[in-house]
C-alpha cells in the first residue's frame, strides 16, 4: 500500500471545513485549559489557607489560564484584526 500524500488530502478540504476543525480543536483545548485554571485557583486558595505565600501566584496563573481565550480575542480586536478570531465550538 502506498500512503496518500498529505497535500492531496488537504486539497480536498474546503476552507470552511478547515475552519470548523480548528474551531472544534480550539474549543477542546480551551475546555481543558479552563478546568485546569479552576484547579489552580482552588489549589492556590488552599495554599493560602495553609499559610503558604505561593498561593497568590497560583491563583493569578489560574485566572490567566482560564481566561486565555477571552484575553487573546480582546488583543485581536484591539489590534484591528477581529476577523482572525475563531469562535471555539464543542
Amino acid at each position: 500500500m502506498y500512503p496518500i500524500p498529505l497535500p492531496f488530502v488537504l486539497a480536498q478540504a474546503d476552507l470552511t471545513d478547515l475552519k470548523d476543525m480548528f474551531s472544534l480543536a480550539l474549543g477542546v483545548i480551551f475546555f481543558f485549559g479552563f478546568v485546569y485554571g479552576i484547579f489552580l485557583v482552588w489549589r492556590g486558595a488552599r495554599k493560602i489557607s495553609d499559610g503558604d505565600s505561593e498561593g497568590y501566584s497560583s491563583i493569578f496563573g489560574g485566572i490567566i489560564i482560564s481566561a486565555a481565550g477571552l484575553i487573546m480575542s480582546a488583543f485581536f480586536v484591539l489590534a484591528g484584526i477581529g476577523d482572525a478570531v475563531i469562535t471555539p465550538t464543542f
